[in-house]
C-alpha cells in the first residue's frame, strides 16, 4: 500500500520515505511546541512560572482540571490543522496522536484517565465534512493508550458558525447552547476531551459541564494546538 499511496508529511504534504514518522526533517525543525513555563490550567504559554495562571484562566470560570496541548498554533502546524480538518486529509491524525502520545502519555497514565471523549461535530458539519477531526484523533490516540472512546456523552444540537467577531462572553453563551448530555452514562470516571484546536476554551468548558453533569469526576483536555493570545 506505501507503494501505491506513498506516506506524506502531516505538516508540508511533501512524499516521504516510510518509516520517517510522519514528518520530513526540515518540518520538524519548524514545530513550535508549547514550552514552559505554561498556565497551569489550561496548558497555554505564559511569560513567568510565577504567574501560574494565563490571563484568560486567571478572569474566567475553568471547571475542568488541567489541559493538554502539544503546539502553539502557528504557522506551519495552523496551516497543517486546516489542510486536516478542512482539505480531506485524514490522515494526519495519526501524527497528531503520535505527538500527543509522545508528550502526554505517561502523564494520562498517572492521572487514571477512563475515557477519551472527543469534542461532537454538528450533524451539518459532519455531512458537509464527512468526518470528525477531533475523532480521527481520538481514535488514533486510543490505540496507542488503550483507553475506550465514548461518544455517546456529549451531542452537538446548534449549528455555531464562526465566532472571530464576537467577545469571549458571546461565545460563551453560544457554545454552552451547542451541545447537551448523550445517551450515555459514566459515574465517577476520569474523562479527557479530544480536540484540535483550543482558542478561547469554550467549546471545553462547554463540554466539561456536560460531562460533569453526568456524574464524570475530573474532566481533562488535550489538543493538537492552542492559541498563543
Amino acid at each position: 500500500m506505501d507503494i501505491f499511496f506513498p506516506p506524506r508529511c502531516a505538516i508540508c504534504d511533501r512524499v516521504i520515505s516510510i518509516g520517517s514518522g510522519h514528518i520530513c526533517d526540515e518540518c520538524l525543525r519548524k514545530l513550535k511546541y508549547v514550552e514552559e513555563p505554561v498556565c497551569y490550567r489550561c496548558g497555554k504559554e505564559i511569560s513567568s512560572p510565577e504567574e501560574e495562571y494565563c490571563l484568560d484562566c486567571q478572569k474566567r470560570e475553568r471547571t475542568y482540571m488541567r489541559g493538554f496541548p502539544v503546539f502553539n498554533y502557528v504557522s506551519p502546524v495552523s496551516e497543517s490543522l486546516m489542510a486536516f480538518k478542512y482539505m480531506g486529509r485524514q490522515e494526519y491524525a495519526v501524527f497528531y496522536a503520535n505527538e500527543i502520545n509522545q508528550r502526554f502519555g505517561r502523564t494520562f497514565k498517572e492521572l487514571g484517565i477512563d475515557v477519551l471523549v472527543p469534542v461532537p461535530l454538528h450533524s451539518d458539519k459532519m455531512m458537509s465534512r464527512g468526518y470528525n477531526q477531533a475523532e480521527l484523533i481520538a481514535r488514533e490516540l486510543s490505540k496507542l493508550t488503550g483507553i475506550s472512546i465514548r461518544n455517546d456523552l456529549i451531542r452537538r444540537t446548534a449549528f455555531t458558525p464562526p465566532q472571530k467577531e464576537l467577545t469571549d462572553d458571546e461565545r460563551d453563551r453560544n457554545m454552552r447552547r451547542a451541545f447537551a448530555a448523550g445517551c450515555g452514562f459514566a459515574q465517577n470516571a476520569s474523562a479527557l476531551l479530544i480536540d484540535d484546536i483550543y482558542t478561547t476554551g469554550a467549546t471545553i468548558e462547554a463540554c466539561t459541564r456536560i460531562l460533569r453533569e453526568l456524574g464524570i469526576k475530573k474532566v481533562y483536555y488535550t489538543s493538537v494546538a492552542i492559541g498563543k493570545v
